[in-house]
Formats: C-alpha cells, structure tokens, sequence
C-alpha cells in the first residue's frame, strides 16, 4: 500500500516536487509503525476505558504469540494506509517537518482513538468500543482507515491553502498536470494489490469466505473505474487519467466496509456510486478552490462515507450480525461516519490552525516555485540542473555559457544538443551585433538623405510672397505629409499673365515618392519655362519623361496629377486627379470630374490619347478648391471618412473669408474630425479665390 501511494502521488504531481512527495511516503511510514507500535495499538486495541481509549499494550507489551504478532502487523499497515493519504493531498506546499507533524497526530492519536471506538474487541469477537456496542459496522476500514485520512487532509487543506496558480481568480481554476501518469497508473495496481490483502486479510483467517471478498473488491474497482471514465468523459470530452484511475480506487474505498456483506451484483452498484460520489465531491471542491492534488478527500473522505452506509443499505442482516432493522443499521452507520468526519476533520483543523498561527506549516512562495525537492531536500535533478543553467541564461544573457553534459542519459542528450543550439546562436549573435553596427550607419545614413529629401521638397514649395504678387486670384496653399517624406505634390507659378496651378498625388510615401514628386515639379517648370502651350504635346512630354524615370528607377511608383491654367477669371483643367471644387460667391457649388481629362502619370508611356481639359469661369467672389484624397479619406477613430460634402459645407461656410482662413479653417475642421486617431496620407490643399476685375 505505501509503494502504491508513493507512486500514485508522486506520479500526479510536478516533477520537482516528486522526490519530497516520495520521501514523504517512506517517512510517514517510519513515523506511523514507531507510533503505533509505543502507543497507538495500546490506545486502539488495549483495554477498553468506558468504550473510548485503550489502556493496555503500551509500547508493544503483550504476549507475543505468533496470531498476535500477525494481527499487530496488519494493523499498523491499516495506520500507515490513513496516515500516508494525507501526503498526496496536502502535496507541493507543506513543509517536511510540517508534514512528519500532521503524521505524528493522526497516527498517534486520531486514527487509533477512532479505531478503538468502532473496533476495539472485534479481534475477541465483541465489540467494546461505543460505536461498535451501538452497532456500527466497517468490516476493512472505508471510515476508519480511508474517510478518517480524507478528513485530516481535508482540514490541512484548509489551513494551508491552494497551491500558487491553481485558482488564479474567483471562480477560475487552472489544472495543474502530474509529470508522470504511467507511474501514478502503476501505483493505482499496485494499490489494486495491496486492496487485496486489506480486505481478504480482515477476516483474519485463510477461509472460504475470502474469494468472495477478493471478488466484490475487484468488481467494485473496476465499477468505479468506468462509471468515473464515463461521467467525466461525458462532462469534459476527454477521458482524463487521473479520473479513471481515481474512480477505480474510490470503488475500491467504497467496498470496503461491506465487502464480505454483498452480492457481486451490488458490489459493482457500490463501487459504481462510490466512483459517482467521488466525481461530484471533487467537482464541488473546486467549485469551493480547495486544492487537493491527487482528490484525496473525495476519493477516500467521501467514498468511504458512501461505503459506509452501503452497509445499512445492501448489507445481508444475517452476515451484519447486529440485530438492527435496516432502518436502524442505516442511522447507526450515518453517525458512526458523521462522527469519524467531526472527529478527524475538526481536531485537526483546530491543532493545526493554532500552530499554524505561530510556526507556519506552509513554505513561502519562493520554495514553492522552486519545488519542494530543493527546498525541502536540496535534491537537484539533472533535469534541475539543465534549467538552473537556462535561468542564469535568462538572467545574465552570457551565451558562453554551457550545460554539463552525461552522454549516457536523456537529460544528458538534451543538454548536448541545447549546447549545440547555444553554439548557434552565439555565432548568430556576433553576426547580428556586426549587422547592427551596418544597420546604424545605414541609418544615419538614409536619416541624412530624408532630410535632405525633405528640406528640397519645402524648398520647392510656392512662396508667400510669389502668390501675394498674383494680381487676380487670392491664393492659399497648405502641405502636410503623412511620413518624413510625402507623396503629394502642389505648385503654383506665375508666367506671362498666366496662372499654372498642380496638384498630384504619388503612390505611398517616403524617399521614392518624395524624389518622384521632386521629378513632377521639375518637369513641370521645365516645360513652361520652354512656353510649351499645346495641352497634348505638354502631357505627353511630362509622361514620358516621368515614365522612362520611373522604369530607369525599378518603381512601381506614379502619380495622379491636374493642371490649371487660369487666365483673366478662366481656369482651364486637364489631368486626371480629384474632382475640382466651384463655390460660388452665393454659395452654389459646382463639382468637375477629372475623370475623363487625364491618365495617372508614369503608369503607361504613351497616354495622349486620355488627355482632355475643360474650362470653368470664375466671378467676383468665386472659389476653386483642389485637393488630394489624404482630406477626404482621412479617417477619426470611428474609421469614419472625412468627405467630400464635408469639405465643400466648410469652405462654403467661409466663403466670405480670405483663402488663407478658408483653407486654415479646412485644415483645423480636417484635425477636429481625425482626432487622436493616426494620420495615414499626406493632406494637401489649394484654395483660389477671384479678387475683384
């Protein structure tokens, strides 16, 4: 039974609490026989004082015979059984000394005084102690042994608390998975086995009785174990592990009690509903965040109870041999339950929150993160060992350092090959230190040619003073780029009486758009400067020069662009671009469409045959709006878009107002509009306003 709790415990809890875990195991055992053995069998089995202690047998002191030797044995594995049950439980955040202490109480003191009161002078064929003269019946220990020790591990529970990150908010839970469950399904066999000699063993004698009890016990097991299967499986999805084998050993608790009562049908109905009472009690702990890490209130506190009381239910009155109704047997057994759950569950919690208030019982949360095995033991791992090192790893990013490495394990090959990857990224990093010392000179570098891009890009923007000297036409111009470097190109220039006003829009931004717009204007003054008049051979002249850049370049970059030529109160449009905006000075707005003037410059080598133009007159008053899409796509944080009819109610609005405070109140309706939200493209405005003839 020990061996079996060992690996049933250490096989549902993290690796680096597996070896506390296991030493826990052996040492309770050590601690439960000594006990046991000086004062426990005399408390239990001594003479009885008035039904309620034991006051014979002290320290081992009676006739040895071989039949007594035997019944002393197999009663202090009974003790080990309840004292080990607690360790699984209260797992990962007790500490080792702790623990020997919670060993020292119930198997010195709660266990044997229970067991004199339900069992004392059974092994003479009567019962002495006050619940065995009332009646009550636990033939192998499902109260006695496995509820008392899910009682004690219930109130440590309470105590002690949840472990960290187990229930990380009110009403949430996080599982925390046991590192080896083939060793936890080894342990539940193993305990299988042992089940075998507790319940066979209790009739303390080899008869014909026993392959019945060795019958209805592995039955009860395997009940349990598929109806635990088949509930969780059916609430979760997944037939988890720790279920299937928690629900064979709660059968295994719940037959306990009346194993040599039953029928083999009604044995798989009590390991069937003890497996039931297990998943409903252990659901219900969680609901409550009370961490217990292998269940073992459920399993053994509250499948016992239900064993007891199957007793009453299904025993045969005959073989129960009280001469109770089965009304009464059912009383007698609730109580002796109820009594066992008020015992081992109060005297424990009230012992231990008084100690715990003074000497602590929990380690603090630094040991517990470590694990158990280092704090408690310093028994490192080499599995531990390769971590430490991954940590200072972490902590002090030395890549030099190395893992030691033994070929001849699992954790050894792990190391190599994690040596071999810090190899990698140690040359990975020196290569990476030498591109970033390349990257910050190409940074400073491509820094230096943004700004010189940018600086050029103000420079060739219309001065105020150039169009204060535009005798016709009241002129405001705005130029705002999303990036370090915009695509939108505006220009206005003032050549023999006549007005050229562009604007155009390059695809994307940065140091190729902002260069592509640098070319556009270039191409454009050029081209005025040379008094190109004709409207085709202008268009096509710009196209193609910006077209054979373009390709010369490798871009996909182009432009939509218009051109207006105003002349003595008439604009003439051409190119295609946003669609030109008309307020008249009474407030009606005309809209052109560009459309169907133009074709995106760069885009085609050959584009004459789009060109077109337009012309529109303009009166005292009157104003033309150009624009690029960075204003009316512009987006608040509602993604919303700014609008056409937007910026035509604004300018109408202020229609009677200067071109510069139209176009400034444009701008600040455009930054109310945007918001906090991010600006995407370059906002580019020009506003003309015919002054008086």
């Amino acid at each position: 039974m020990q061996a079996g709790f060992m690996c049933l415990e250490s096989g549902l809890t993290r690796s680096k609490n597996s070896i506390n875990v296991a030493v826990k195991n052996l040492a309770d055992f050590g601690i439960s026989v000594t006990l046991f053995t000086s004062v426990g069998y005399a408390l239990m089995f001594g003479a009885s004082q008035g039904g309620w202690w034991g006051n014979s047998y002290w320290f081992l002191h009676f006739d040895q015979t071989p039949f007594k030797s035997a019944i002393f044995l197999f009663q202090v594995m009974f003790c080990s059984t309840a004292t080990t049950i607690v360790s699984g439980a209260i797992a990962e955040r007790i500490h080792f000394s702790a623990y020997l202490l919670v060993a020292c109480l119930i198997s010195g003191c709660i266990y044997p005084l229970f067991g004199h009161w339900a069992w004392n002078g059974l092994l003479d064929g009567q019962a002495l102690g006050w619940l065995g003269k009332l009646g009550f019946v636990d033939f192998a220990g499902a109260t006695v042994v496995h509820s008392m020790g899910g009682w004690v591990s219930l109130a440590a529970l309470l105590v002690i608390g949840p472990r960290l990150g187990r229930f990380p908010a009110p009403g949430k839970s996080r599982k925390i998975q046991g590192s080896n469950l083939p060793l936890a399904v080894l342990g539940a066999l193993i305990l299988w086995f042992g089940w075998l000699g507790f319940n066979g063993g209790s009739t303390f004698e080899l008869s014909p009785k026993v392959p019945h009890i060795l019958l209805n016990t592995i039955l009860a097991g395997v009940a349990g174990m598929l109806v635990a299967t088949a509930l969780t499986w059916q609430r979760r999805k997944v037939p988890e592990v720790e279920m299937v084998i928690n629900g064979s050993i709660a059968g295994l608790v719940a037959i306990t009690a009346a194993c040599n009562l039953v029928s083999a049908p009604l044995a798989l109905v009590i390991g069937g509903t003890g497996a039931a009472v297990m998943v409903l009690v252990s659901s219900q702990l969680e609901q409550w965040q009370i961490d217990d890490a292998v269940d073992a209130v459920a399993v053994h506190g509250a499948a016992g109870f239900w064993g007891t009381l199957a007793v009453g239910l299904f025993g045969n009155p005959e073989l129960i041999g009280t001469g109770l109704s089965k009304g009464s047997q059912i009383a007698v057994q609730f109580f002796g339950a109820s009594v066992a759950l008020i015992w081992g569950f109060g005297i424990t919690y009230i012992i231990l929150k008084s100690i715990n208030r003074y000497f602590p019982l929990r380690v603090n949360a630094e040991a517990e993160q470590a694990g158990l095995n280092v704090s408690e033991h310093q028994a490192t791992t080499e599995l531990h060992d390769l971590f430490a090192v991954m940590e200072k790893h972490a902590q002090s990013e030395n890549l030099s350092l190395r893992v030691p490495v033994d070929p001849f394990t699992e954790v050894g090959q792990i190391a190599k090959r994690y040596n071999q990857v810090m190899d990698a990224l140690e040359t990975a990093n020196e290569e990476i230190s030498q591109l970033n010392e390349q990257l910050k000179a190409d940074n400073l570098r491509l820094s230096a040619e943004l700004d010189i891009t940018r600086q050029l890009q103000q420079m060739l923007l219309p001065r105020e003073k150039d169009l204060e000297a535009i005798a016709d036409l009241d002129i405001s111009g705005f130029m705002e780029p999303a990036a370090e470097i915009g695509g939108d190109y505006y220009d206005i220039l003032n050549y023999d009486g006549r007005i050229k006003i562009g604007i155009g829009d390059v695809t994307g931004h940065g140091l190729e758009s902002g260069v592509l717009m640098i070319m556009v204007q270039t191409a454009v003054r050029t081209l005025l400067a040379n008094n190109e008049q004709d409207p085709k051979k202008f268009w096509d002249t710009l196209n193609r020069t910006i077209y054979a850049n373009v390709q010369r370049m490798g871009s996909e970059k182009n432009l939509t662009l218009s051109l207006l030529d105003y002349y003595e109160g008439k604009l003439c449009v051409s190119g295609q671009h946003e669609e030109l905006i008309i307020v008249r000075a009474n407030g009606d707005i005309e809209r052109i469409d560009t459309i169907n003037l133009g074709f995106p410059i760069g885009l085609d080598h050959d584009i004459r045959d789009f060109v077109d133009q337009t012309y529109v007159q303009l009166f005292t008053g009157d104003i033309a709006v150009v624009y690029t899409d960075g204003i009316t796509e512009a987006e608040n944080l509602a993604g919303e878009h700014y609008g056409l009819n937007r910026l035509c109610h604004v300018v109408k609005k202020h229609r009677h107002l200067k071109a510069s405070k139209i176009q400034q109140a444009v701008v600040d309706d455009i930054r109310q509009h945007i918001g906090s939200h991010t600006v995407y493209d370059d906002i580019t405005l020009v506003v003309l306003k015919q002054k008086e003839v």
